[in-house]
């Protein structure tokens, strides 16, 4: 249920979601992870030091397609505030 509600977070691109989505980037559950910074990549911004200090934090993440996932929605910023 979390990882279907985060993939919509994402699809529906609501930056007031960030935040919370943010703090999932901690969740036990690597999936949970690896999907809230997805979602973080469709509705991050590159103005929202937060957001991106939350997914700075989580290059770290022990779990490599959490770490993967973390790079995917940077790139994903990066390349909407060009």
């Amino acid at each position: 249920m979390r990882l279907r509600a985060l993939r919509a977070l994402g699809q529906i691109g609501d930056a007031a979601s960030a935040t919370p989505v943010a703090a999932l980037l901690s969740h036990a559950i690597s999936n949970v992870r690896k999907e809230a910074a997805l979602a973080l990549g469709e509705i991050g911004s590159s103005d929202d030091a937060g957001t991106l200090a939350a997914l700075q934090a989580a290059e770290a993440d022990g779990d490599p397609e959490a770490r993967k996932a973390v790079r995917i929605a940077l790139r994903q910023i990066a390349e909407r505030s060009r």
